[in-house]
């Protein structure tokens, strides 16, 4: 399970002079949180919302710091977790870290934090981040909190990193003429769906330029079905410019879920919801009592997640379970993906036996093994003498 650490809380409660004890104060922010929300997931209010520079206004700002950046400070544990898992992190002298859309930092913050959390890869790292965000208030008030942020962290850890943030405004018109390097790691959170589609081509030439040969490029977006879908086609553009999907995929080739209008692909991950977002959930109703969201993480070189979790590159016996395990009278069922393509997963109670018993406690977006199994066109039924075994969980951890 995620959890926030503490010091957090006594970060949050400082730059967003909100006391996160005040039901009196928390209320306040959550009638900002709900109205958000509401923007956020209409589809009839979100286009004019998102392109509009809603965090300039500082009441809103106020209302995502204190619970958006919270609700998706974690998000980007997952897929570091799994890029660790190719020992990319080990023995690097230094570490550079492109962050496009920066915001209010909430990725950066959550890279720093996942890196001190996993101090054993950085102990002899420096770590430089460069913040890209088009709005200069977003610039500013992160360049102010930073400080904060950092200070409460070193007071948190025993051990801590080397660590410099430069943080700059950028228009993605003009993002080509700002850089003559290439970065170790390329952050694209919440920010695909913010770009209109006619410019997200730019987006594209900006990270296919900016990374490096041996990088990665994580992207985060919203679970909702128009950004997971949208982040599901710029996967796709991604693999005609030469990029290789590294994760959640089991496959190099087109997403399955874009063949039909109807389906898309995100995680879901239980998380230790601070007191504070649970009391405004109440007033805001949105119940953030786990954490989903949807994700890609590319590379330009030909490596898969499976290829270091099971020792072999086999897009065959291992799937990604791609939604929630469905119990009805007599049955379980699921979808999962592979280079075979997204497939309804079907066990009959009548079939439990030890080696399948594991298909019954499966979670969304876990790694799972199956062999002798039986395929017919676009579904996977098992039978009693099917092996079935977890390889990932949904954090990313074996």
């Amino acid at each position: 399970m995620l959890e926030i650490p503490k010091f957090y809380e006594s970060f949050l409660s400082k730059v967003s002079n909100v006391n996160l004890n005040s039901p009196r104060q928390l209320k306040k922010v959550a009638e900002i949180v709900a109205a958000m929300s509401e923007y956020f997931t209409r589809k009839n209010l979100r286009k004019e919302f998102v392109f509009y520079d809603y965090l300039s206004n500082g009441e809103v700002q106020k209302g995502y710091l204190v619970y958006f950046t919270t609700t998706n400070l974690l998000k980007v544990y997952v897929p570091l977790n799994e890029i660790s898992h190719s020992g990319f992190f080990r023995g690097k002298k230094k570490l550079e870290i492109l962050d496009i859309g920066t915001g209010l930092g909430t990725v950066v913050m959550g890279t720093i934090i996942w890196m001190h959390e996993n101090i054993r890869y950085f102990r002899n790292t420096e770590v430089k981040f460069v913040a890209l965000d088009k709005v200069e208030q977003n610039i500013r008030k992160f360049q102010e909190n930073l400080e904060f942020f950092l200070n409460e962290l070193r007071n948190h850890y025993s051990e801590t990193i080397k660590v410099e943030v430069e943080p700059a405004i950028f228009d993605i018109e003009h993002a080509f003429e700002m850089f003559d390097k290439r970065f170790d790691l390329i952050t694209v959170a919440n920010t695909l769906n913010e770009v209109v589609y006619e410019k997200r081509n730019k987006l594209l030439r900006l990270i296919n330029s900016g990374i490096k040969d041996d990088g990665f490029v994580i992207l985060i977006e919203p679970a909702l079905m128009i950004t997971s879908r949208d982040l599901l086609d710029f996967r796709d553009k991604m693999i005609k410019q030469g990029f290789y999907i590294y994760s959640p995929c089991l496959r190099n080739s087109n997403c399955p879920a874009l063949e039909t209008d109807k389906d898309w692909c995100h995680t879901e991950v239980e998380w230790k919801r601070p007191e504070f977002i649970r009391q405004i959930d109440l007033v805001a109703k949105n119940y953030r009592k786990t954490l989903k969201f949807s994700y890609i993480v590319a590379t330009k070189k030909d490596m898969n997640l499976i290829d270091f979790v099971a020792g072999e590159r086999n897009f065959k016996d291992y799937f990604r379970v791609v939604s929630q395990l469905i119990v009805e009278k007599g049955k379980k069922h699921c979808f999962v993906c592979n280079e075979i393509g997204r497939l309804h997963c079907v066990k009959l109670d009548r079939v439990d036996s030890p080696q399948n018993q594991i298909f019954d406690e499966i979670d969304r977006y876990e790694i799972i093994t199956m062999k002798n199994f039986v395929k017919s066109d676009k579904e996977i039924k098992i039978t009693q003498e099917t092996e079935v075994k977890k390889v990932l969980n949904n954090e990313g951890k074996i």
